[in-house]
């Protein structure tokens, strides 16, 4: 049985070496895949995982929010349910996002990245907000963002981190769902 096991673990490793000879043969071009549904995640699948995919090459579909009416440059990606939310970056070849892709599904291909926003940051908008509060000026504004801020403590607090992580794409292409 142990046998078995070996040679399985043998011809596993076998067909992935033949993959790679085909890639490095030209008959694989893994820099122009094309994106396919079964490599697509959606943002809330992206979301589960993302700590782990930081730096990585990631494929997923999303409602197209916004797109920045100035340069284009930029794009935002809503969920199904427009509960959680994903920026995207026009990155490396590709130049923008066309405004007309606004309402649009999407699927995006490009690196998953991290900023950080660490509790003093965090403490220093909070300040912010509630002096605006304080000053009559925000109103609703201000109760979104406390709302938000909350959010994010709340998110520190369930993970046990010191900072809070916001998750973007520097998106090499896109292509509209059709």
């Amino acid at each position: 049985m142990k046998y078995l096991s070996i040679i399985a673990i043998c011809l596993l490793c076998m067909s992935c070496n033949s993959k790679q000879k085909e890639a490095k043969n030209g008959i694989i071009e893994t820099n122009q895949l094309t994106l396919t549904e079964s490599s697509v995640e959606t943002i809330d699948q992206l979301m589960i995982n993302a700590e782990n995919l930081v730096g990585k090459q990631v494929n997923i579909s999303g409602l197209v929010n916004h797109v920045c009416a100035h340069s284009g440059k930029r794009c935002i990606l809503k969920n199904s349910t427009g509960r959680l939310s994903i920026r995207v970056e026009a990155t490396g070849s590709l130049e923008g996002f066309d405004k007309e892709i606004a309402g649009q599904v999407i699927k995006v291909s490009g690196i998953l990245r991290e900023k950080r926003m660490d509790i003093a940051s965090i403490d220093e908008w909070e300040a912010e907000v509630k002096t605006k509060h304080d000053a009559e000026e925000g109103g609703e504004h201000c109760s979104s963002e406390m709302a938000s801020i909350k959010e994010m403590r709340d998110w520190m607090k369930e993970k046990n981190k010191d900072y809070y992580a916001i998750y973007y794409v520097d998106g090499n292409s896109y292509e509209v769902v059709e």
